[in-house]
């Protein structure tokens, strides 16, 4: 079938976590239409009556009475509360106000946005639906035999930026590297790591954690986005408030785990395999569109799920 997606930038031209969801939907849909709002095909779209995909806020651009998809990337009053930025402000204040649009169907990419929303709007999703990893090239094969390579993603102040740059000189035995290299070069710099830690104060359902599960890699996460969804993932996880709170409590969580690679097997790739598969991606936006055309009339959909 045909959807078109809309969002704030075209993701054929833009990077980041929304934009990487969006032209994954190329993987889902036969033809996926991308549109943002320079795009001038609003009433366009109406009149061919396309399943539109809307990134969260974005529903409040369409007309109430058109039913669309509302996709909750993440909660921007949840992050500017710990970020304190302007911008996350703003989006906050957009999210809230498109959570009482009529004709939406709501979908999240994990459990615990949609429960948030709830509490804080009214607007549980309808459905979740977790993001897909290519888990062919993310294999889990690992060549890490002897590996001090310790990969991380803290390169912003919200993702632990300092908190590593402590980690680097408490433990010079141990190499700590961002993954700060182009896309397709990721797999192989998993592979060769002895484990991914991910120290971030917010996330919504963060893709590289996700990416590092399906590497099979041990895995140390901060209880954020995913991991507030109590799912068997087989990692460790703190919480955030305790590493961001004490440096004792950082370097003594860290400590036990490094300690601990070497006993302990972690087979984080098990739920990827259940739960995040292009497959299960598939089969659960199969649902969506199902439920979504049954709900409000798109007799193109009702025979799908």
């Amino acid at each position: 079938m045909k959807v078109a997606h809309y969002g704030r930038f075209d993701p054929r031209v833009r990077t980041g976590g929304v934009e990487t969801f969006a032209r994954n939907l190329q993987i889902v849909f036969e033809d996926v239409e991308f549109l943002t709002p320079d795009s001038g095909a609003i009433d366009r779209v109406i009149r061919e009556r396309l399943p539109v995909i809307c990134d969260n806020q974005m529903v409040s651009d369409w007309p109430d009475t058109f039913p669309v998809i509302g996709f909750q990337h993440g909660v921007a009053k949840v992050k500017s509360s710990l970020t304190k930025s302007w911008t996350d402000r703003k989006l906050a204040k957009a999210q809230a106000a498109a959570a009482s649009r009529p004709n939406t169907y709501w979908v999240a990419c994990a459990r615990w946005i949609g429960q948030t929303f709830e509490k804080l709007h009214g607007n549980q999703a309808d459905r979740v639906v977790y993001h897909q990893v290519d888990v062919d090239t993310f294999d889990g094969k690992l060549v890490n035999e002897d590996s001090r390579l310790i990969l991380h993603d803290g390169r912003s102040e919200h993702k632990g930026k300092r908190l590593f740059e402590h980690l680097v000189k408490v433990f010079p035995e141990w190499r700590f590297e961002t993954l700060n290299c182009k896309p397709e070069e990721v797999p192989d710099r998993m592979r060769e790591a002895a484990a991914f830690l991910h120290l971030s104060r917010y996330e919504g359902n963060s893709i590289v954690c996700n990416e590092a599960m399906a590497m099979n890699l041990p895995c140390l996460f901060t209880r954020v986005g995913l991991m507030n969804d109590d799912e068997p993932l087989d990692v460790s996880i703190v919480e955030s408030s305790e590493v961001y709170g004490s440096k004792k409590k950082l370097v003594e969580t860290v400590q036990t785990f490094l300690e601990g690679l070497s006993t302990r097997t972690y087979q984080p790739r098990n739920w990827t395999m259940q739960n995040a598969t292009p497959e299960a991606h598939v089969a659960a936006w199969r649902d969506v569109m199902g439920d979504f055309g049954e709900r409000f009339g798109f007799e193109a959909l009702t025979n799908l799920s």
